[in-house]
């Protein structure tokens, strides 16, 4: 399984091309947002796994033994809780991709996640003439749970030509970020009931002292309000950094590798700011009570 969904979410993004701005007035809101806020996500969890492996071999040298090793992605889930912050800086925008910037925000955030599997073997014993006499099955199962610390830079593309707040609605969110994730629980790591393995087994080593991984992240975001954003997305390591073992972001569990990604559902609220005159002052209210000042 290569082809990889993205499961897309909306998130209202409180800033401006070229730089973050507080909103304005609109209508009858009255709303004030800073450049920070809290953000949550969370989401299914899944794996790229590798093909069944087949082996055979001779017996007594006259029985002759197959078997084939097949892994399965099973779902987990994932929550993360953290914060957001839109720097002031208006940055050095990319022309080509309409003035977005290499950097819009980051943010941080403290998590839990949980990776499932399955490998299944099945051993068929064959004769001299290649009758199968007999059959064996085990199934191990893997269920991981990590306790996770993660931060990201994010860029955003806005497109299309709904606004809210002179901000366009929708935009591309990706980012490059670094995980760490500490093993809470191993779960199992022998089969049911079974003891014929036929390939040699590894499992995530160190686990108990943890995994940094790199990240990427995208998704595709829609600003509801000034304050509210919602953002459905992807997020897939790209390569485990510690412990080290190539360039790749596999777990290694029985006799198989899994390559876990996360569909995500991740909401982003800004934190509100009072108006200085008030709560419902306007903007033109302040001007014309700044100007009244300055007249007396």
């Amino acid at each position: 399984m290569r082809i990889l969904i993205l499961f897309l979410i909306c998130t209202p993004l409180v800033w401006a091309q070229g730089g973050f701005e507080k909103s304005k007035k609109k209508g009858n809101d009255y709303l004030q947002v800073r450049n920070h806020g809290y953000q949550f996500s969370l989401g299914p969890t899944y794996s790229f796994v590798n093909d069944p492996l087949k082996g055979d071999y001779t017996l007594n040298q006259v029985d002759r033994i197959n078997y084939t090793i097949t892994p399965e992605a099973k779902v987990g889930f994932y929550a993360e809780f953290g914060l957001a912050h839109f720097p002031k800086w208006k940055g050095t925008p990319i022309k080509a991709l309409g003035k977005s910037r290499i950097m819009d925000y980051f943010d941080w955030g403290i998590g839990y996640r949980q990776i499932r599997g399955l490998e299944s073997t099945l051993i068929e014993n064959q004769n001299a003439l290649g009758e199968i006499t007999s059959t064996i099955n085990g199934s191990g199962r893997l269920n991981t749970g990590y306790l996770y610390g993660s931060i990201r830079a994010h860029t955003l593309i806005y497109f299309g030509k709904k606004v809210v707040v002179k901000v366009r609605k929708h935009f591309l969110d990706q980012s490059l970020g670094l995980n760490f994730d500490y093993n809470l629980s191993r779960g199992p790591m022998t089969y049911d009931n079974f003891t014929a393995y036929q390939a040699p087994q590894l499992f995530q080593p160190n686990l108990a002292k943890g995994m940094l991984q790199l990240n990427y992240q995208i998704g595709i975001g829609i600003r509801l309000n000034k304050a509210w954003i919602l953002i459905p997305g992807v997020s897939i390591p790209v390569v485990t950094m510690y412990p080290w073992e190539g360039f790749n972001a596999n777990i290694h569990w029985y006799s198989s590798t899994y390559w876990p990604f996360q569909a995500q559902f991740k909401v982003i609220k800004l934190f509100e700011a009072e108006p200085k005159c008030g709560i419902y002052s306007t903007p033109e209210d302040r001007d014309m009570e700044k100007q009244y000042r300055m007249d007396n």
